[in-house]
């Protein structure tokens, strides 16, 4: 096992987690956080099975089905059927479920840039950086799921 990478998960996930909680706490959306990540994984991979959801989520269907439910009566989400097969739901955000997705990631971004702007110019490119590492990180694991 490479110790220097086994430092750079353990780091990764510990500053991920932190970074995370920098959320105010007068940051209501009136929605629990797995509830926006629901949201945010719909809008990353559109229309999704709750099963496949529930397996992305590493959390029961019947978790994500009470809050598929949730989402639903706040018209975030539609359910339409599955045009591979009948029995099967494909759930996708709603035009209000993006706007509100996209609310939410503003605010969150603003809350967030008075730490951003204490950074120099240099560790502000290094952090971009890092962002764009992440998400190459985050394209590759899908594409290998």
């Amino acid at each position: 096992m490479d110790d220097d990478l086994l430092a750079l998960g353990e780091d990764l996930v510990t500053t991920a987690a932190r970074v995370v909680r920098w959320v105010p706490r007068r940051a209501d959306f009136g929605l629990s956080i797995a509830a926006v990540r629901l949201l945010a994984r719909i809008s990353d991979h559109g229309p999704t099975r709750i099963s496949d959801l529930a397996v992305a989520e590493n959390c029961s269907q019947p978790t994500i089905t009470n809050h598929i439910k949730k989402l639903e009566s706040e018209h975030l989400v539609d359910r339409t059927a599955d045009p591979k097969d009948a029995r099967v739901w494909m759930i996708d955000l709603t035009d209000l479920g993006r706007t509100r997705l996209s609310e939410m990631r503003h605010s969150l971004g603003t809350s967030v840039l008075p730490n951003l702007s204490s950074l120099s110019r240099k560790d502000q490119k290094a952090l971009r950086e890092g962002v764009e590492a992440m998400r190459r990180l985050m394209t590759a694991q899908a594409a290998s799921s």
